[in-house]
C-alpha cells in the first residue's frame, strides 16, 4: 500500500510546474499597452520578457511601432491601439507582422493594420481585432478604463470581464514629444534610446548601465 500512496503524494506535487499556461512573446514592434483587464508596463531597455496567461479567452492592447531607417536619422511611427481576442490553451504566441521598411509602407499598416498570431507549430491563431481611437493630444491614457467601455460595445474584439478579473490600474503620466499626436505612451526620446541600445554591441551596453546605475 506504501507506494500507491508515494505515488499519490507525489503526483500532488507535480501540478505546479507540469502546469502549462499561454506565454505571449513581444517583439520590438510590439509595445503591449493592457492585457486582460490588467495594465502593462514595458521596458525601455533590453528585450520584452514573455507575458504569461492563463488559459483561456485573451484580450490584449498593444501598439505595433515601425523604426524607419532613413539616411542617419531613425523616425518611429506608431499604430493606433490595437485590440485583439483569441482563445489559446498551452500554447506559445507569437506576432507575424508584414515587412514595413518604409514611412508609406507604416503609415499604410496604420490604416489597416494586417497582421497574424502564431502559434508554436506557426500555425495561424484566430482572432479578432478591434481599435481603442482617440482623439487629440493626451499626455496620459488610462487604457484599462478604455478597454473596460470597449468591452461594453458589441465589437467582435470585446471581452466581458468580471470585476474580480479586473486589476485596478496604477495611475501615471508620462509627457514628452510623442511621434504621433494621438498616440500616448512611450516618448520620442525612450524609441530612440531603446532602438540604438538594439543596435549597440555589449561592451557598449556595458558602459551604457554602468552610466545609469551610476546616476
Amino acid at each position: 500500500m506504501r507506494k500507491p500512496i508515494l505515488a499519490s503524494l507525489f503526483a500532488m506535487m507535480l501540478p505546479v510546474s507540469a502546469h502549462a499556461d499561454v506565454t505571449l512573446h513581444l517583439n520590438n514592434n510590439v509595445e503591449l499597452l493592457a492585457f486582460n483587464g490588467q495594465a502593462h508596463k514595458g521596458t525601455v531597455f533590453g528585450t520584452e520578457e514573455p507575458i504569461v496567461l492563463e488559459n483561456g479567452t485573451q484580450q490584449i492592447a498593444f501598439r505595433y511601432v515601425a523604426s524607419i531607417e532613413e539616411g542617419k536619422d531613425v523616425t518611429f511611427v506608431k499604430s493606433d491601439v490595437i485590440v485583439a481576442k483569441f482563445d489559446a490553451d498551452d500554447e506559445e504566441i507569437h506576432f507575424d507582422f508584414p515587412d514595413v521598411r518604409t514611412t508609406k509602407q507604416a503609415r499604410e499598416f496604420r490604416k489597416n493594420p494586417e497582421f497574424q498570431l502564431l502559434d508554436g507549430s506557426d500555425s495561424v491563431v484566430p482572432f479578432a481585432k478591434g481599435t481603442l481611437e482617440k482623439n487629440g493630444f493626451q499626455l496620459s491614457r488610462d487604457y484599462v478604463s478604455e478597454l473596460q467601455r470597449f468591452n461594453q460595445t458589441t465589437e467582435p474584439a470585446s471581452l466581458q470581464l468580471s470585476a474580480t478579473q479586473v486589476v485596478a490600474p496604477v495611475p501615471t503620466v508620462r509627457s514628452g514629444k510623442v511621434v504621433v499626436v494621438d498616440s500616448v505612451g512611450k516618448n520620442e526620446e525612450e524609441y530612440q534610446l531603446h532602438y540604438w541600445y538594439q543596435k549597440a554591441d555589449q561592451e557598449t551596453k556595458n558602459r551604457f548601465r554602468a552610466f545609469i546605475n551610476a546616476n
